[in-house]
């Protein structure tokens, strides 16, 4: 735990993660500063959330290097890099700097499951969480998903769970994060806009096993490429899920066997009982089994909750249908390994929306697929142009400006009993504030179209 009665405390970042920070470590006596470099026009709404808290202060419009040298922790937000200059500096001087994921670790009187991994974290995060509540026993969803880790300590006791979706971002500065269970679902290239490299993105994820001990359990996707690498790193006890196909169920786990799913060697529930979609979500709904059954939760309540889970907003959602078409959002669909999970989920002609702020995103790895299912792409937003480079090959791709150019776009281009699948591939920031803010407004342009019951619309 790091003690901060008393201490000066720098918070970069005001947002849900530097608020929640703030606010923990004001409870807990230290005095803060909270430095953003956005104006305060744009922290408008949590400039005013800090006003209750005490011993907080504000430095908006930029990051003062003199206030965060003079400190004696530094807690930083996800959204800012590991490497920064000021940290960089900070972290010569001999100040700590953590994350907000770490410092609210110290303070969680409840034991943690964590989930990190390319793809699948909010869906297999929501489950376990689900599952541990329908088995009796309290547990919040947090981290990168819903409420910030530190926003949630408050209502947690010794015998709740707190359940994290955990992202690369938050595990580049841990220290003691120990999570009593933790899985890596899956890597495959992302971020790379911010990492180094794939090498440096394959470690920094697998540092979710650092601190565990040998009572702690590890899961592991018995598929992926990169689990004979975190295998060799973990000393906990270790589990696999997923498909086994050829290789067999070797270790202890949560597999897909024939038609049903089975969990530590006993039939758990059949496939055709999910009512999520796609292979990437019998993977998802197997990890997410093996955590809770890991956290104590009973076959009974894990196989209720997989039969009645729909699914998590803006990932493969129904979005309204239009004259037989039907629309489908994935904005958190953020990478191109999610797009491609998304088109395997539909047997039906594809219109494809792609595209946003890019993260050194391969789109010609979607080609194959392209050609199989999609009869035309409508790329937007500012790496739309990319987009076209590397898919023209592999199918029509037409521009767009606007959202709702974007999606009149696609259904001018639909066909009745086809979809549209709004699948970015990108993240958000371009021109909405983050996956949901775009997920949201894509849902009110196509009500939007519904309503008016006009006809198509070319772009």
């Amino acid at each position: 735990m790091h003690y901060v009665h008393g201490k000066q405390v720098a918070v970069i970042g005001l947002g849900r993660s530097g608020f929640a920070a703030a606010r923990l470590l004001s409870v807990h006596g230290a005095h803060v500063v909270v430095l953003d470099d956005k104006t305060p026009e744009k922290l408008a709404a949590w400039i005013e959330k800090t006003k209750d808290l005490a011993h907080v202060r504000l430095m908006l419009g930029g990051l003062e290097t003199s206030t965060v040298l003079s400190s004696d922790l530094v807690v930083v937000s996800p959204g800012v890099p590991a490497n920064h200059p000021v940290l960089a500096q900070a972290r010569e001087k001999g100040i700590t700097v953590i994350g907000e994921m770490e410092l609210s670790f110290g303070y969680c009187p409840a034991p943690v499951a964590a989930i990190t991994g390319t793809n699948g974290k909010t869906t297999t995060t929501t489950l376990a969480a689900a599952m541990l509540n329908a088995g009796g026993r309290k547990a919040v969803a947090c981290g990168n998903i819903g409420k910030a880790f530190a926003e949630t300590v408050f209502e947690l006791s010794s015998d709740d769970w707190a359940v994290l979706e955990v992202s690369s971002f938050q595990l580049e500065t841990i220290e003691e994060f120990r999570p009593q269970v933790a899985a890596v679902l899956n890597v495959t290239p992302d971020h790379l806009d911010r990492h180094e490299d794939m090498q440096d993105y394959v470690e920094t994820k697998g540092r979710i096993f650092e601190n565990q001990k040998p009572e702690d359990a590890a899961i592991l996707n018995i598929s992926d490429k990169y689990t004979p690498i975190y295998s060799s790193l973990v000393k906990s006890r270790l589990y696999l899920f997923g498909f086994p196909g050829d290789k067999g169920a070797f270790r202890p786990g949560c597999y897909v066997v024939g038609d049903h799913i089975e969990l530590l060697g006993r039939p758990l529930i059949k496939v055709s009982q999910l009512r999520i979609p796609g292979p990437h979500n019998l993977e998802n709904a197997c990890a997410a089994a093996l955590m809770a059954s890991l956290c104590g939760v009973d076959d009974p309540a894990i196989a209720r909750t997989l039969a009645d889970f729909t699914g998590v907003e803006h990932r493969l959602e129904p979005a309204g249908e239009i004259h037989g078409v039907k629309f489908v959002i994935d904005s958190k669909g953020t990478n191109v390994d999610s797009v491609l999970k998304a088109l395997e989920s539909f047997d039906k002609p594809i219109v494809l929306i792609l595209g946003g702020r890019d993260k050194a995103g391969d789109f010609t790895r979607l080609a194959p697929l392209v050609k199989e299912k999609v009869t035309r792409i409508v790329a937007f937003g500012e790496c739309k142009h990319k987009v076209v480079q590397q898919l023209s090959p592999a199918a029509t791709v037409v521009e767009a400006g606007t959202l709702e150019e974007t999606v009149n776009g696609a259904y001018a281009a639909s066909e009745k009993g086809g979809v549209v699948l709004f699948s970015p591939g990108c993240a958000s920031f371009d021109m909405f504030q983050n996956y949901e803010d775009r997920g949201r407004q894509f849902k009110a342009v196509v009500q939007k179209m519904a309503q008016q019951k006009s006809g198509k619309v070319n772009v």
